[in-house]
């Protein structure tokens, strides 16, 4: 069962970076240098909301892992709103990014990555896959 979580979230990576190197190619966005696991806020007031957003989602997923456990919340809706959830950061740094970047252009391809987040739980939700991955 394991592989084939696995197996999708490879699926769902490769997705978001062949959309965003399509979308930064056609649309000749530069590419940024950003380190791994580094928060690189755009000013002060974006760390502030980020931070804020994170520890929302940290409650909200608390939260969530308490109901899928012991109150049978349905899977399906876990993984909407954990895209959301997500999906709002990226929301967030896509507004800074259009506002306050040294690289105004990067806001695109934020907001294409929480747009396809979303959609690809849909289609996940929307064609039973968790269905499949959870039973034999």
């Amino acid at each position: 069962m394991g592989w084939k979580f696995i197996i999708l979230a490879a699926m769902m990576i490769s997705v978001l970076a062949f959309i965003k190197f399509v979308i930064r190619k056609s649309l000749k966005i530069p590419k940024v240098k950003k380190e791994f696991f580094s928060y690189n806020h755009i000013n002060d007031q974006h760390r502030k909301i980020d931070w804020a957003v994170r520890f929302t989602a940290l409650i909200v997923y608390f939260f969530l892992i308490h109901q899928l456990m012991l109150e049978e919340f349905p899977l399906n809706v876990f993984l909407i709103i954990l895209s959301f959830l997500y999906s709002t950061e990226n929301f967030v740094r896509a507004y800074f990014e259009w506002r306050h970047s040294e690289h105004p252009r990067q806001w695109i391809l934020s907001l294409a990555e929480g747009s396809v987040f979303i959609m690809m739980a849909m289609i996940i939700v929307q064609n039973d896959i968790m269905f499949w991955l959870t039973n034999r």
